[in-house]
């Protein structure tokens, strides 16, 4: 039941380079890179407030939750690529990996 951060895709939609979501957001790009490579420890709520703000959405367009039932994740994938008007693939790589391997072998059943 992990909570990802689509961040990148967030972003992108917005037509916004790190640089400038870091302006926006007060925030330095350093930490914007750590949050979309996933590399981040975790994400304080005034940081989440601030990019929120800075892109113009709520907390759920930044921090989504994927389910682990295979199927859940399909229909929570679709959902969010409406959304973010992008395809399920530009999503995958922000997923973890078994839950990636487990939506890949579910494609197949």
């Amino acid at each position: 039941m992990p909570i990802i951060v689509v961040l990148p895709l967030v972003r992108k939609k917005c037509g916004l380079t790190q640089e400038e979501l870091a302006d926006l957001s007060k925030r330095s790009q350093q930490l914007i890179g750590k949050l979309e490579q996933n590399k981040a420890k975790g994400i304080g709520f005034e940081t989440l407030s601030q990019l929120c703000k800075a892109t113009g959405g709520q907390v759920w367009d930044v921090l989504v939750y994927v389910p682990d039932d295979p199927q859940q994740l399909d229909e929570t994938l679709a959902a969010l690529s409406r959304k973010l008007n992008c395809s399920i693939d530009e999503i995958l790589p922000y997923i973890p990996d078994d839950l990636k391997t487990a939506y890949r072998r579910s494609m197949f059943v």
